[in-house]
């Protein structure tokens, strides 16, 4: 926190400020709120085939989290990509800040929350004529949104990425009963790398239910809101508590996302996070059956096993293991997280 407290203090707003400007950034209105969204893709040409890509932030993090990716997914061959049989893929990649964070209007009806999210979300790609999408998930709350829309709206969805999707005990009396048994047995061998099983229990109410007491201290004090994300950061993203976040992002980076949740008061998102986890939890138990690819991140805080995953996920295609990053693995290794994407859309467009 000092040497953040230093980054910040020095931050030069106009540099980053002309960087977020190289992308293409749009609003729109949708029932009632300007919904901010970055759109970036290269110009169609033969022998090229434009897939449309939506890709979804969590919190805290936002879409500036996936400046590393998006030229790679827009523009692969600049960056020695080749995907593709007949014609090579390239995306019409899509990237909205969720209401409420960062560019995007903060909504103001009371009980906001995940469903209405999801659905101004369809409504955006909708709106931006998006046929035969695929969709990547992250960042915990990114995750969920995409199963939501891969759940109520499959029409036009191809599949989709999900990052270290999390299934809880309370999904269904089978899976609760799943969970159990393997915490007596220490059945689940994947879970001995990482988060005990029984914090499959309180995630993620526990981290929400302290929210009144949380977002006025949040929204009074930099460094209470740059101490607080920057430990969600070092939570979601570090093999150790030893280990420094420092190590694993630039302070610069830390600074920049720290920067801009305050200055777009973002942290009231905890309002709509504690609705979602916290009070009606019933969209948890909702089954996919569109084409589902898993990636696991080796430093996530939470591990969910794949016999359990097919209970929510029917139509698993693939998985992947990444050997670097946490749960903004796209941040720390985009070459790999692009790569997991490719290979997954090639597969279902063969």
């Amino acid at each position: 926190m000092k040497s953040l407290t230093k980054v910040m203090a020095d931050f030069e707003w106009k540099q980053h400020q002309h960087f977020l400007n190289t992308f293409k950034q749009y609003r729109t209105q949708i029932e009632g709120l300007q919904v901010h969204f970055v759109r970036m893709s290269t110009p169609t040409s033969t022998g090229k085939k434009l897939v449309p890509l939506l890709l979804l932030h969590g919190f805290p993090g936002s879409h500036w989290d996936f400046f590393k990716i998006i030229p790679i997914l827009s523009n692969p061959s600049r960056y020695g990509f080749d995907f593709g049989v007949k014609e090579s893929i390239h995306f019409d990649v899509i990237v909205p800040s969720l209401p409420g964070m960062l560019f995007s209007e903060k909504p103001v009806k009371k009980g906001f929350d995940i469903i209405a999210i999801t659905r101004i979300i369809n409504k955006l790609m909708d709106r931006l004529d998006a046929k035969d999408y695929f969709i990547y998930g992250s960042e915990g709350l990114g995750t969920d949104i995409a199963s939501l829309l891969g759940s109520a709206y499959p029409k036009n969805i191809k599949g989709l990425v999900l990052s270290n999707p999390l299934i809880l005990p309370s999904f269904s009396t089978q899976i609760f009963m799943k969970y159990g048994i393997a915490t007596v047995l220490d059945e689940f061998e994947e879970n001995r790398r990482t988060t005990p099983l029984e914090k499959f229990y309180t995630y993620p109410i526990t981290a929400f239910d302290h929210v009144q007491d949380t977002v006025p201290s949040l929204r009074s004090s930099p460094s209470g809101l740059a101490s607080y994300i920057v430990s969600l950061w070092h939570a979601y993203s570090a093999p150790s508590q030893k280990t420094a976040l420092s190590s694993l992002f630039t302070l610069d980076e830390l600074s920049t996302i720290v920067y801009l949740y305050w200055l777009t008061d973002s942290s009231i998102a905890l309002d709509f996070m504690h609705n979602s986890y916290s009070k009606n939890t019933e969209w948890m138990r909702s089954q996919v059956s569109v084409p589902v690819s898993i990636c696991h991140s080796d430093f996530s805080p939470w591990r969910t096993p794949q016999s359990i995953l097919r209970y929510k996920y029917l139509n698993i295609t693939r998985t992947n293991e990444l050997i670097k990053g946490g749960m903004f693995a796209h941040l720390q290794d985009p070459n790999a997280v692009a790569a997991d994407i490719f290979s997954f859309v090639e597969l279902q467009l063969l």
